[in-house]
């Protein structure tokens, strides 16, 4: 493959072939072009044409300086920019410029940098540092005041330290770590199924045309990453940066030095608005200070004789800074807010525009495709509640499918039980089963489900039947339905059981076909799945 080296890697697009495996962020092409570079480098010959900028650039690549620029360069040139205000509006023009070039240097190769976080953090401890140290004395600033901006100032870096905790990583299923010889085994995958084959065969021109045609069928959209080599559900996207396939992809932020996925959207966002909130609190106190008879919409423009002191020409100065970078955060604050309102993410805005399936709206503020949106606020409600163990309540167990045999010889005597599903403190999912034979006597099962780094997906060893379950909420709407996909292993021997849980016994038609066509596409066969008949509930336990 031909890469153009002009143009940035688009999203999912397979790697380069010259990034090198011993060299985590790639090397210049080409590898073979380098090596010789480097060895008549050593042996004292002249470089060839084009090779000399090659090796530099790579040397340049491998150095990280990220955290010089913020801690030397930043207080040395505001310090600049506060002796007189044509060097402040010289310097604070010229920032933007190279903060976006360092942007575009790093974006274009791909490469994860410290620079933008350690900008972001020394800037808020730094204007923090001169609030305390040259505002405070001046006495125009109440304690109560102090108190509001020290606290939204701690709130700001214990949320982004929620989100640094990660978006959300799409890992890869046990079928696919089967080995070829397990794979080869028709009847074992007969019985078992898989997701990666049922997928890969759902996509060949042999399928059947109502799975093809279905628009009801849940796994249609997942697809398999070009670069991890792994099934991956809807909306999950490949971060070239990161290297990892993300759940709910919205975009890379160099502002956290990671990307912005399902598990750490809400924390981003929460983290953007404390940030803007508390900034504008803190320039509107810093100029109060400085300017007390101007009004606040003016005094940044206009406020005579802050420049006859250091000190305050410094404040000023930083005022300036700090409006300069809220500014910017606040553009992408109400970017965000709008993408949710319409239910699309920053990766899916991309792609749309690049594809012409997508429509700018609000000014172009925002491109709504139409794909997910389900109304302003039902699009909220889902935001705000992607990624929780909602799953809490009793559930009704409507559907059951499966290949193994135990469910083959006895589907015939299975009726609807109840299901209790209690989160722990921990994350965790406290999972309690009871189903009413027909002799009243109750059968009942309990398991603690583990969470995961994967929203969504939870571990568990059953102490009854001692398979390894890896159980999975495929679908769920928490007040109406759940369908969980789990892969149990047993001596080496996988199974797949889906389920289908509503919060009442009758659930819709639409609902039926949904876990029908679903079950289909994991290799479950058609006679396999069942719908379970009414059931009396078991007594408390």
């Amino acid at each position: 493959m031909q890469w153009e080296k002009l143009k940035p890697p688009e999203p999912d697009d397979p790697m380069c072939c010259c990034e090198c495996e011993i060299y985590q962020y790639g090397c210049c092409c080409d590898c073979e072009d380098l090596d010789e570079a480097f060895n008549r480098w050593l042996k004292g010959k002249p470089p060839k044409a084009g090779h000399q900028s090659a090796v530099l650039a790579t040397m340049i690549d491998s150095l990280e300086i990220s955290m010089i620029p913020a801690l030397v360069l930043l207080p040395l040139l505001l310090q600049v920019a506060a002796l007189h205000y044509l060097l402040g509006i010289i310097i604070l023009t010229a920032l933007p410029g190279l903060v976006l070039w360092y942007y575009y240097a790093t974006h274009r190769k791909r490469r994860r940098t410290l620079f933008f976080l350690t900008l972001s953090l020394f800037s808020l401890f730094y204007m923090y540092y001169l609030f305390i140290t040259e505002i405070l004395p001046r006495g125009d600033v109440s304690l109560l005041q102090v108190c509001t901006s020290t606290a939204g100032m701690i709130f700001t870096i214990v949320s982004l330290i929620n989100t640094k905790r990660g978006p959300g990583l799409v890992t890869a299923t046990p079928h696919e770590g089967l080995s070829c010889s397990q794979e080869a085994d028709k009847d074992s995958t007969q019985l078992n199924g898989s997701v990666q084959s049922a997928a890969s065969s759902s996509s060949s021109s042999g399928a059947a045309p109502e799975l093809q045609t279905s628009k009801v069928a849940t796994k249609a959209k997942w697809s398999r990453c070009p670069v991890c080599k792994i099934m991956r559900p809807p909306r999950a996207g490949h971060c070239r940066t990161c290297g990892s396939c993300v759940l709910r992809l919205d975009h890379h932020c160099i502002w956290i030095n990671s990307c912005v996925g399902q598990a750490n959207h809400r924390s981003f966002l929460l983290t953007l608005s404390v940030f803007v909130v508390t900034a504008l609190y803190g320039i509107s106190l810093v100029l109060g200070s400085l300017c007390p008879r101007q009004y606040l919409m003016t005094a940044l423009f206009y406020c005579p004789a802050v420049y006859s002191q250091s000190s305050t020409a410094l404040c000023f100065t930083c005022a300036w800074y700090s409006s300069i970078v809220t500014g910017g955060l606040l553009y992408l604050l109400v970017s965000q807010v709008l993408n949710i309102s319409f239910n699309v993410t920053e990766r899916e805005s991309q792609l749309a525009l690049r594809n012409k399936t997508g429509q700018r709206r609000l000014w172009g503020l925002v491109v709504a495709t139409g794909e997910y949106s389900r109304g302003f606020c039902q699009n909220w409600v889902e935001f705000l509640t992607m990624a929780d163990a909602s799953m809490a309540g009793k559930w009704y167990l409507v559907g059951f499918a499966t290949n193994a045999q135990w469910f083959v010889n006895r589907r015939d005597s299975m009726k609807v039980g109840t299901a209790m599903f209690t989160p722990t403190a921990d994350g965790d999912l406290d999972l309690s089963y009871a189903s009413l034979n027909s002799d009243g006597s109750c059968w009942r099962l309990n398991n603690l489900a583990k969470k995961t780094d994967t929203p969504g997906k939870f571990t568990y060893t059953s102490d009854r039947w001692g398979n390894e379950n890896d159980m999975r909420m495929v679908d769920v709407k928490y007040d109406e339905y759940a369908i969980i996909h789990t892969i149990k292993t047993k001596s080496g021997v996988l199974t797949v059981v889906n389920k289908l849980y509503g919060r009442s016994m009758d659930l819709s038609a639409e609902l039926l076909e949904k876990f029908r066509q679903f079950s289909l596409e994991t290799g479950v066969l058609p006679e396999n799945i069942a719908f379970l008949p009414r059931n009396a509930e078991c007594p408390a336990a």
